[in-house]
């Protein structure tokens, strides 16, 4: 009689099962109907297998005489986090360590805190770290060398190869004339219909002509860094082999510093870019570059710019259109973060 009692209630308790799946409570509820297993409890949890690291990273077929299969999930007694198994590899879950977002493959992912309390919030994509905020609020985007800082009072730097060039121009209509010898000033092309026309300065091949102006390192400037000056000029005729030499002449120095002997510097060779030199074309010759080692920002050239009629290498037979002397210099950043000092 007792057995035919326990096999009849277990054949009920299967069919009860099948029908509404698994409740495991202490009040007697039945499974929530889209649950398998429903488990409701006001005081126990549920424990999941726990594993080593070494035991679910094992090779299962071999060691376990099972393959691993997708949504398999174990608790890692090691790492002290749940692990899931998912396209042929272990996901981890969380951790209060090194909380994570990442794609399937493990490459491309959001981290935060790498290492126990860094405090730091890192993204990589295809296996290199892009950007991190660290713990201050001061945001990297690049790499460990060559990256754009924001820090945390929103001022932005360039750092390493993240530096870009700007042009300092000294237009030729701003510089200053009244030097022992002057270049004309005079038409150069006009509508051809009467026009007034637009006019530049016209540099001799007779005599050494002169302009005159003074040059502010602006506070985006890398200080210490290198400037790059060069001249903006066009002849009306085609140089062929001949050729014209450009020479500029300063002196410079930082705000409370005391100005010393000029230095001169020439160039006669324009940039491949512009060869040949035609009639009208409008080409630019690179000076040799400017040391800044030790200049700092609102310092200031003084400046001359002539043709360098007495050298060898100026044998153009015409005067020449001198259009703009300007500066290539390296920017690290938008501006200084106080009125004088960097």
């Amino acid at each position: 009689m007792k057995t035919f009692t326990f096999t009849l209630a277990f054949f009920l308790f299967s069919t009860l099962l099948f029908a509404q799946g698994i409740s495991i409570n202490d009040n007697g509820s039945a499974a929530n109907a889209a649950s398998a297993l429903d488990i409701t409890s006001s005081n126990k949890g549920v424990l999941l297998p726990r594993l080593t690291t070494a035991q679910r990273t094992a090779d299962w077929s071999v060691a376990y005489g099972y393959a691993l299969v997708d949504g398999l999930t174990v608790y890692d007694t090691d790492t002290k986090t749940y692990w899931y198994y998912n396209a042929s590899q272990w996901k981890e879950i969380g951790t209060s360590i090194n909380n994570k977002i990442e794609d399937n493959d493990g490459d491309t992912k959001i981290e935060l805190e790498k290492t126990a309390d860094e405090d730091i919030i890192r993204l990589s994509t295809f296996g290199t770290e892009r950007m991190h905020i660290d713990k201050d609020g001061n945001t990297f985007v690049g790499s460990a060398t060559d990256y754009t800082k924001i820090e945390s009072d929103g001022t932005l730097t360039l750092h390493g190869n993240a530096t870009v060039f700007k042009d300092l121009l000294v237009p030729v209509t701003s510089t200053t004339r009244g030097g022992s010898n002057d270049p004309s000033f005079s038409v150069y092309k006009t509508n051809g219909a009467g026009s007034q026309g637009v006019f530049t300065y016209w540099f001799s091949h007779l005599s050494e002509n002169e302009l005159y102006f003074v040059v502010q390192m602006p506070h985006e400037w890398k200080e210490g860094s290198d400037i790059f000056p060069h001249v903006h000029w066009l002849i009306t005729s085609d140089l062929g082999s001949a050729g014209i030499e450009w020479g500029l002449e300063y002196t410079w120095v930082n705000i409370g510093d005391t100005y010393g002997n000029t230095t001169i510097i020439t160039a006669y060779e324009p940039i491949a870019e512009v060869m040949p030199v035609t009639a009208n074309k409008h080409v630019l010759t690179d000076f040799p570059a400017i040391s800044g080692s030790g200049k700092t920002i609102s310092s200031m050239l003084l400046c001359r710019v002539f043709r360098k009629v007495s050298s060898v290498n100026d044998n153009y037979s015409g005067n020449a259109a001198l259009l703009d002397i300007d500066f290539h210099y390296e920017i690290d950043s938008f501006g200084s973060r106080s009125e004088f000092i960097k």
